[in-house]
């Protein structure tokens, strides 16, 4: 029989030996800032948003913290819609009632908007917007990489076709006068990885993209300036930004794809955890 450890004699124990108990302290402190709670957390969109602010505003890394709380602020009514949605999905799974979405998401995917049920939603509306010109100038770039050379480029590669799916997610430009609705797509190919491809695509904007990189830009200057090799920097913060976008991209895909509301939530925080792990990997 094993008998029990005395905490008060080990850490005695501990102390005779400095260098075991730096080392002690230090993978102590790596796993209790690794720690998987704040992992369960990320399928919370905003949580997930913010989870790294407390870190950049300790690292003085302010620019970045400041955009990320800015977008979780800006995101705020339709990161809660979206979460709304999952539970009544749920909430209909657990009385095994019939769950009815706003399209078919086994089949499509509806295209995701930078504005479109943000804080700014009634601004980038030409119908509501004090700056009419400029709101259709926003409402005009606000497409997805899908609507990109790039996206151009996987349609050709992965030999992709196209059909319209109505859905009954309004417009910005929607009113009541003169409703209209989001138009889903669904991708028809023989490559399953181009067909999620293409979702992940269609779930990413540009102009998101264009701010995480600018927020992503403002870090790497911050770490060169500090000192680091710029190669080194600049390959890193290529990593974290390119894995970022991706495993949220293609996770929230999987997940709507065969779950619906819930398995987009769920989808983009494993997708957030698997771009970051991949991110610390290569660091």
């Amino acid at each position: 029989m094993v008998s029990e450890i005395n905490p008060i004699l080990y850490q005695n124990e501990l102390n005779k030996f400095p260098q075991i108990q730096s080392d002690y302290e230090g993978v102590k402190k790596r796993v209790d800032k690794e720690n998987t709670l704040s992992s369960i957390f990320d399928i919370c969109p905003i949580f997930r948003r913010i989870e790294r602010v407390p870190d950049k505003i300790e690292a003085e890394d302010y620019i970045p913290a400041a955009g990320l709380l800015s977008l979780a602020v800006l995101n705020a009514p339709e990161d809660w819609r979206d979460m709304k949605s999952a539970y009544r999905q749920i909430k209909s799974g657990s009385k095994k009632e019939k769950f009815i979405p706003s399209y078919d998401y086994k089949t499509a995917q509806h295209p995701f908007s930078f504005f479109r049920g943000t804080l700014l939603h009634n601004f980038v509306n030409p119908e509501t917007s004090p700056c009419p010109k400029f709101a259709k100038w926003l409402l005009k770039n606000d497409t997805t990489l899908m609507e990109t050379k790039l996206g151009d480029s996987i349609s050709k590669l992965y030999n992709i076709n196209t059909e319209s799916v109505d859905t009954k997610i309004e417009n910005i430009n929607s009113t009541k006068e003169k409703p209209s609705h989001v138009i889903a797509k669904e991708f028809i190919t023989k490559s399953p990885f181009g067909e999620l491809t293409a979702r992940a695509m269609t779930r990413t904007t540009k102009i998101g993209a264009a701010v995480l990189g600018g927020l992503e830009t403002a870090h790497l200057a911050k770490e060169i300036s500090d000192g680091e090799n710029a190669i080194k920097a600049t390959a890193k913060s290529a990593v974290n930004f390119v894995s970022s976008v991706a495993g949220i991209g293609y996770g929230g895909a999987l997940g709507a794809k065969y779950f619906g509301p819930v398995g987009s939530l769920v989808g983009m925080g494993v997708g957030a955890i698997a771009g970051n792990k991949v991110s610390d990997l290569i660091d």
